[in-house]
């Protein structure tokens, strides 16, 4: 229809069309799909059509006018006039190709069910030809004649005269038992029999005379020796006779089990038989009744066609006066002005777009970071208290020194008594407030000092705090309880010869592993030679013993063991289990939340006391913390804002 509306306008040969050399994009479509398409498609003819057909079909957009039974038809091109044209060529087209198609479908109907009447006939036929070809072989007469039912009959009558041999068999079998185990003279033919009456009525007989003559006559007179022998000749005859009759009745009862398990036997191979023969009948009644309903099925179809082409028949008698169920109402004209673009609406629409995709994409990268940024981090995923937070570590260098390798690596570790009124230094003693005031009775003696994973600043914190904990004058003892990666002998520089390892397995003493850092109140433990066996050495009863020697030495306010990583070894909780308290220390924008749930999760289960979480390496935003350091110099003035403040707020400084 769109090919027909082109060639309404002569749409090739319109300069307005011809001129155009289509968009970059199109030019590099048609450029990159004749460089990739094979040689025999390039070799094939080209529709000289298909160029317009695919324009009209780009700039036509068809729309029903809701609530009635109007089609607005609307072409969108640069050139006005070809606007209007288009638009009145395909409604035009429709017109045409909608009155060709009614006849030249009905024209095709007729065709269509002239050969499906053709072809179901002789499909009828055939299928006829094999459901009689069935039946003979098959040998199935009429369902309606009960053939069905008499074979179901015979297997009924077959498997009542069964039952009633097997009954009759078992009457026989316990028969012929009963004979074979009874004696002869308890049966009962033997009992009844009148040759066995009679022959023990003369026994009887003999019997008594010779009772009479013994009692009156030696055994060898000749008299009772004759009758002596008449009475076992008698006694012989009736033992004979009545083994002759038994053995007839045993003979009788054999015979005539053999005859009923014979006739059990035949009867249940006729069963058998005519159980299969039922079945054979009862598929072959299914087959025979599926090819009759298919014939069926297809008549019916037949009549539906014969009833289609019988109206297609008067339809084309109709033909001579069509009528066309569709006019055009309004006809395109050209437009006045152009409708796009709406250079307003489009600028407005991209501030608005522009912003929420920058909106979007902060919130997006805010959700995507699912590390530790405050204390609320700690409270909602690890559900223990927020000790405080330190801010990260910014060492001062000399103006013009430009190379970071002269400062000490290790300078945040004692950055408290390096410099103990810097804001790092300060945010110590916030943390030393919070670790004195965490316990009703009195701060804990016995503190480990962990983190969820490595890198977190736990050494530094352990050391820190131990340095402004011996500012209020505390005698402190630092153990470095990590004997898998030692570092607090670096921090302090001490030696490493012997440490906690040594003692624990027995190869020094207390008083020889304590050494001075060389700040004032301030004792470190080292780990010593690393050993093979560190989780084993901690969980000992040693450990016990060293507490017991430490308390030896003298007044010791607090002990801090800077343990190894919690969710990497073991090492931490079972240190955890047997101190005091925990301390547990993250690091922002490092520590992930799980982590973090995972680490208090671990200590819970270990039964460990868990004091609190410190907020390691903060870095400064504006509004979210600040330090107040004072003017030593000066008792009376107010405090100079240097550092970061919880809340919203604007840095200022004092005089």
């Amino acid at each position: 229809m769109l090919r027909l509306a082109a060639e309404r306008i002569d749409l090739p040969n319109r300069p307005e069309y011809a001129s155009r050399k289509g968009s970059p994009l199109a030019r590099l479509y048609v450029w990159a799909t004749s460089a990739f398409s094979s040689s025999e498609e390039a070799a094939g003819p080209k529709d000289p059509w298909r160029r317009p057909t695919n324009f009209m079909f780009n700039g036509l957009t068809v729309e029903p006018v809701r609530n009635s039974k109007l089609v607005k038809l609307s072409f969108v091109d640069r050139d006005k006039h070809l606007c209007a044209d288009a638009a009145n060529a395909v409604a035009e087209a429709y017109e045409q190709f909608n009155t060709d198609t009614r006849f030249t479908t009905s024209s095709q109907a007729r065709e269509f069910l002239t050969k499906q009447v053709a072809r179901l006939q002789a499909e009828i036929a055939s299928e006829e030809r094999k459901l009689q070809e069935y039946g003979t072989k098959k040998e199935i007469l009429a369902l309606s004649n009960g053939t069905q039912d008499i074979s179901e009959k015979a297997l009924g009558d077959m498997n009542t005269r069964l039952v009633e041999a097997k009954g009759r068999l078992a009457i026989m079998q316990a028969r012929f038992e009963s004979t074979a185990r009874s004696n002869a003279e308890s049966l009962p033919e033997v009992l009844v029999s009148p040759l066995i009456m009679e022959l023990k009525k003369q026994y009887a007989e003999v019997e008594r005379n010779h009772s009479q003559m013994a009692e009156r006559f030696k055994p060898d007179w000749p008299p009772l020796q004759q009758l002596q022998e008449e009475l076992d000749r008698t006694k012989e005859r009736l033992q004979i006779e009545t083994e002759a009759i038994a053995r007839q009745v045993r003979s009788v009862a054999k015979a005539d089990y053999a005859k009923t398990a014979d006739e059990v036997s035949f009867l249940t191979r006729q069963v058998d038989s005519q159980k299969g023969e039922v079945q054979r009948v009862g598929r072959d009644a299914i087959e025979y009744a599926s090819l009759k309903a298919g014939i069926e099925t297809k008549r019916k179809i037949l009549t539906d066609l014969l009833t289609r082409q019988s109206d297609n028949e008067t339809t084309r008698a109709l033909k001579d006066a069509p009528a066309s169920n569709m006019r055009i109402v309004d006809r395109a004209e050209a437009p006045r002005a152009p409708f796009k673009p709406d250079i307003v609406l489009n600028l407005m629409l991209s501030v608005v777009f522009g912003l929420g995709l920058g909106a979007g994409a902060a919130l997006l990268l805010n959700y995507l970071d699912n590390t530790v940024k405050s204390e609320l981090d700690i409270q909602r995923h690890a559900a223990v208290p927020a000790l405080g937070f330190i801010p990260l570590y910014q060492p001062l260098r000399v103006v013009g020194e430009d190379d970071p390798a002269k400062t000490s690596q290790y300078a945040a570790d004692i950055a408290c008594h390096a410099d103990s009124h810097s804001s790092f230094a300060e945010a110590f003693k916030s943390l030393r407030t919070s670790f004195l005031m965490a316990s009703p009775e009195r701060a804990p003696r016995h503190v480990v000092i962990t983190s969820c994973e490595a890198l977190e600043g736990k050494s530094t914190v352990a050391t820190n705090l131990a340095i402004a904990l011996t500012q209020l004058g505390r005698r402190v003892v630092i153990v470095d309880a990590d004997l898998r990666r030692p570092r607090v002998h670096k921090v302090l520089g001490v030696e490493n010869a012997a440490g906690l390892s040594s003692f624990l397995s027995g190869n020094a003493g207390a008083s020889e592993i304590v050494q001075d850092s060389g700040i004032p109140n301030l004792l470190v433990v080292t780990s010593g030679p690393l050993p093979p066996n560190p989780s084993e050495l901690l969980a000992s009863k040693a450990l016990d013993t060293f507490l017991e020697k430490m308390a030896e030495l003298g007044p010791i306010d607090h002990i801090f063991f800077d343990s190894p990583p919690l969710l990497q070894m073991a090492d931490a909780v079972l240190l955890a289990n047997r101190m005091d308290a925990t301390i547990l220390v993250t690091r922002e924008g490092r520590t992930t939340n799980q982590a973090l749930a995972s680490g208090a999760k671990r200590l819970r289960q270990s039964h460990a006391r868990i004091l609190g979480a410190v907020l390691n390496a903060v870095v400064e935003r504006f509004g979210n913390y600040y330090y107040y350091r004072y003017n030593r110099d000066e008792p009376g003035a107010k405090p100079s804002v240097i550092g970061r403040a919880r809340g919203r707020g604007r840095h200022r400084k004092q005089a």
